[in-house]
């Protein structure tokens, strides 16, 4: 190629002869470099060669370009094909052995709790009252709540149970503790007339296994915007609160576990239910022994007042029941 533009470019010029010495000018022996002699190799050229040789230089670069696009395309996809094909590259080998090691916790968490329930289910008389008790609340599901609003958590039926409440009386609780739940009535209330009963030191008389005397004690009082807090036993407490208090009670949260703190407080403010009030059982029924406590309290009061009324709410996966007064 470089040979080729070199002729093109440079063609040879004839020797001058004897009779045209005379009229060279220049000093190498060669026709003037300006006359005729000159422009016509050039223009034949420009004419004929030129295009010929575009073309080929054209299509040498071409060639050189596709051999140098060929040769960086391949070197790429065989890096890449290296990569995917590797069978045991290093991170794959890490992921490998972290879902090992995994998969072995996994089992072994497995099989534990497979032996605890094989113990529990044959041996573990606490698991074996849990149980019984919750056939026994099912027993009485299926006989009185057919049809009752039902919820899986105990923080869905007390908003259900506030929401059905009427306004314009008080919201009485009796069983404070930590005052979680004081907050949620008085938030809901407004804070209008909203009052805790706890003497905070526990349990006044033994209740379940594993919940003696004193539990659930406290040594200092929750804080509840909105609420008041009547700090004593339910029975010291609550003869001289309703004295000071004559309007009525139209949300009731029966919380103090304990069938005789239940029996007290229905005793003393179940005169200033009306129809319509709500009564919260926090401890109703499905655990061991719902049937000597505030369940027992609450049919005791109905069978010795006649008020009537209808369950409106429960906690299929816990404890409480939600009844409304109708008359």
């Amino acid at each position: 190629m470089t040979i080729l533009l070199i002729v093109l470019l440079f063609p040879r010029r004839s020797p001058i002869t004897g009779g045209e010495r005379e009229a060279r000018t220049g000093p190498l022996g060669y026709r003037n470099e300006t006359g005729p002699g000159v422009l016509v190799p050039f223009t034949r050229m420009v004419l004929v060669y030129l295009p010929g040789m575009l073309h080929l230089v054209r299509h040498s670069a071409l060639k050189t370009l596709g051999r140098s696009a060929r040769g960086t395309v391949g070197r790429g996809l065989h890096r890449l094909a290296r990569r995917f094909h590797d069978p045991y590259p290093a991170e794959l080998e890490r992921i490998a052995a972290d879902l090992r090691a995994e998969i072995i916790r996994q089992g072994d968490r497995c099989f534990d709790r497979v032996i605890e329930f094989e113990i529990r289910s044959r041996r573990d008389i606490i698991y074996a009252g849990d149980q019984d008790a919750a056939r026994d609340s099912n027993r009485f599901a299926r006989e009185y709540l057919t049809g009752t609003k039902h919820f899986a958590r105990p923080q869905e039926t007390l908003a259900y149970a506030l929401s059905l409440a009427p306004s314009g009386g008080m919201a009485l609780e009796f069983g404070v503790a930590s005052g979680n739940t004081l907050r949620v009535i008085a938030k809901a209330r407004g804070g209008a007339e909203t009052y805790g009963f706890d003497w905070f030191q526990g349990l006044p008389e033994n209740w379940l296994n594993g919940m003696p005397a004193g539990a659930f004690a406290r040594d200092d009082l929750p804080d509840v915007p909105g609420a008041e807090l009547v700090v004593g036993l339910f029975a010291d407490t609550l003869p001289g609160f309703l004295e000071r208090h004559e309007g009525v009670v139209d949300f009731l949260h029966v919380d103090g576990d304990l069938y005789s703190s239940a029996k007290t407080v229905l005793d003393l403010a179940g005169p200033r239910l009306r129809p319509g009030s709500i009564v919260h059982f926090d401890e109703f029924f499905n655990y061991p022994g719902w049937q000597r406590h505030e369940h027992k309290a609450w049919l005791e009061y109905v069978e010795r007042t006649g008020v009537e009324f209808e369950y409106v709410a429960y906690t299929y996966a816990d404890n409480q029941v939600t009844v409304r007064i109708t008359g």
